[in-house]
């Protein structure tokens, strides 16, 4: 749990550099574990981001509290117009304290700036608070297929933000 100091604490939204690549996979690996599994797809992603993100079009954003990165999240390159938002984490000890929504907003912001048509993510029922924050932020529940095949198993629901 937090302590009142760390709900205090400012918090930066940065972009990705290579020196964050070990706490991108570590964020991710920490809230997949508790909840899934690293599946394959992960691994790839996780083990190389500048390869498979930065490389191919995409963003990643992290979160810092004074010197401590504590979140992050990524967008994922579908097409021109679309990207997926993926890759969100905030680790244990800061969740509940709106860094998942700065973070969401950050790369909500990047692609309004991009003039991108919409944002896509796949989550789960299980994730009821990302949920919640997504609805909160205008995503909708749409079709699976609608956004395309998506890598991993534990999927079951969809959701988009059309953003133009």
């Amino acid at each position: 749990m937090a302590t009142e100091m760390q709900r205090n604490l400012p918090v930066e939204i940065i972009e990705f550099e290579p020196a964050h690549a070990k706490r991108f996979r570590d964020l991710n690996y920490e809230w997949l574990n508790e909840y899934f599994e690293v599946e394959p797809f992960d691994e790839i992603v996780l083990s190389n981001p500048e390869k498979q993100v930065l490389a191919h079009g995409g963003f990643i954003f992290m979160a810092r509290v004074d010197r401590e990165i504590v979140g992050t999240c990524a967008l994922l390159r579908h097409t021109e117009n679309r990207y997926e938002l993926a890759k969100m984490a905030v680790t244990k000890g800061f969740r509940g304290q709106g860094i998942g929504r700065r973070l969401a907003m950050a790369a909500i912001e990047k692609m309004r700036a991009m003039k991108v048509e919409s944002l896509v993510l796949a989550t789960s029922k299980q994730l009821k608070p990302a949920n919640m924050l997504y609805e909160s932020l205008g995503f909708r529940y749409v079709p699976m297929e609608e956004i395309g095949p998506i890598p991993y198993k534990r999927h079951t629901v969809a959701m988009e933000l059309i953003l133009s």
